[in-house]
């Protein structure tokens, strides 16, 4: 019989002690707000920021990794 197996999601940490220390929300308010857990104004604004967040980090990093692959040794 199969498991039905759930994986816990990982969050950036970094962009949690950013919205943290701008909101003043707890770590678990902040994550319950991202994935859809807490509803409102606040939770949405939550979500918004950190999804912006997050996609402007892996931009940062996609283009440093280009610019570490053109570079020759």
């Amino acid at each position: 019989m199969g498991k039905n197996i759930k994986t816990k999601p990982s969050y950036n940490q970094e962009i949690l002690k950013i919205i943290k220390n701008k909101y003043g929300y707890s770590d678990d308010y902040i994550r319950k707000s991202i994935r859809g857990d807490r509803v409102g104004h606040i939770a949405d604004m939550i979500k918004v920021e950190y999804n912006k967040l997050n996609n402007e980090s892996k931009k940062a990093i996609e283009i440093k990794a280009e610019q570490l692959k053109d570079q020759k040794p």
